[in-house]
């Protein structure tokens, strides 16, 4: 990463990992999902890392983390709450299903469309 007081490029930390994890997650807009994939390859880093970083978000009404699902569409995990209230969530933003866990396709976007469209 590029240290704009130092005028160096620095090898990137895990804050500026979870940063940039963060603000890719608070632009999926409502009603859409994203994959841990599709944050992960803009970031150059491995989906598991994104999951981790999500896993602390210890605010998910500023960082929609629920909206962060498995490349297969399913739905994945929640840290606050579990699988259900994930759902829920997704389901009042209007995401729709396609079956009981998995996300259909239409409610899906590659996160790239909107940071380089």
């Amino acid at each position: 990463m590029y240290d704009a007081g130092k005028g160096v490029i620095r090898k990137a930390k895990a804050d500026d990992y979870r940063e940039a994890v963060y603000m890719l997650t608070s632009i999926i807009p409502l009603g859409k999902t994203t994959t841990y994939g599709s944050i992960a390859r803009i970031l150059g880093i491995s989906p598991r890392l994104v999951g981790r970083l999500l896993a602390e978000n210890d605010n998910p009404i500023k960082v929609p983390c629920h909206r962060v699902i498995k490349s297969n569409g399913d739905i994945g995990e929640y840290t606050p709450g579990g699988k259900d209230v994930k759902k829920k969530l997704l389901a009042l933003e209007g995401v729709i299903f396609s079956d009981h866990y998995k996300v259909s396709r239409e409610s899906i976007i590659d996160i790239k469309e909107i940071v380089d469209p």
